[in-house]
């Protein structure tokens, strides 16, 4: 009985042992099953970090590839930007040297203004002086042409009261009205002219102060004579025998 009640003790001690190794074992169990759980969670966690990175990863090799070519793009705007820029400095050259000419051409044609000017300043005075000369000149031209029509009106009654005067002197005598009518030839002016003043001349010194040929002066001291205006004498004389 000893023996039994020493293996009941015995069976007793193991289940006791049996059930402290089953629980130790479950909370060992229910331990590990809770790491492997936190395990299992931090990995889905990792997993879906990997995957964010890699998509991240992605976006970014997808940005750097756009950026490559947008890189590149802009190389080869930039190369062909720096070649129009070559070709606008090139123009711009260009464009400086004509400015450079246009300003020395307007130099040269400001001056030849400045001169034209000058010259207009100068011919706008002298136009100017001219004109007060003409206006000055005009004036003295109507003065001339009052006096002129003064003249003119008094030579007119001049003429008025020497036309009557000979009307009186043809009526009163008959020779000063031949000499007045017929005697109008250059000859017979010069002839009685010098006559008048000196009553008679020699017919010689007659022919050379009529200025006319010698047979036109003998002519007209015949006819004189004849018509009793003058007497040729002996001695080649003319005499005026009329009274003036």
């Amino acid at each position: 009985m000893a023996e039994i009640k020493q293996i009941q003790q015995i069976l007793e001690q193991n289940q006791a042992r049996m059930k402290a190794i089953r629980e130790a074992f479950r909370s060992q169990m229910s331990a590990l099953i809770d790491e492997v759980t936190n395990a299992q969670q931090s990995l889905i966690r990792i997993e879906r970090e990997i995957q964010l990175s890699e998509s991240r990863i992605e976006e970014k090799n997808t940005t750097i590839s756009h950026n490559r070519e947008q890189l590149a793009q802009l190389r080869e705007s930039g190369s062909a930007m720096e070649a129009k820029i070559a070709g606008l400095y090139s123009e711009l050259s260009e464009q400086q040297q004509q400015i450079t000419v246009l300003k020395a051409s307007i130099m040269e044609k400001s001056g030849r203004l400045e001169s034209l000017e000058a010259e207009a300043r100068q011919r706008a005075k002298a136009l100017e002086s001219r004109q007060t000369l003409l206006d000055e000149k005009q004036k003295e031209l109507g003065r001339l042409q009052a006096n002129k029509d003064q003249e003119l009106a008094k030579q007119n009654e001049e003429l008025k009261r020497a036309k009557k005067q000979i009307k009186d002197v043809k009526k009163e005598n008959p020779v000063a009205d031949y000499l007045l009518t017929e005697a109008h030839e250059p000859p017979e002016l010069d002839i009685l002219a010098v006559l008048i003043h000196q009553k008679e001349a020699p017919v010689s010194e007659l022919k050379r102060l009529s200025k006319s040929p010698p047979a036109i002066t003998s002519r007209i001291l015949k006819e004189m004579e004849n018509k009793g205006i003058i007497e040729l004498t002996g001695s080649d004389t003319a005499r005026l025998v009329i009274s003036i």
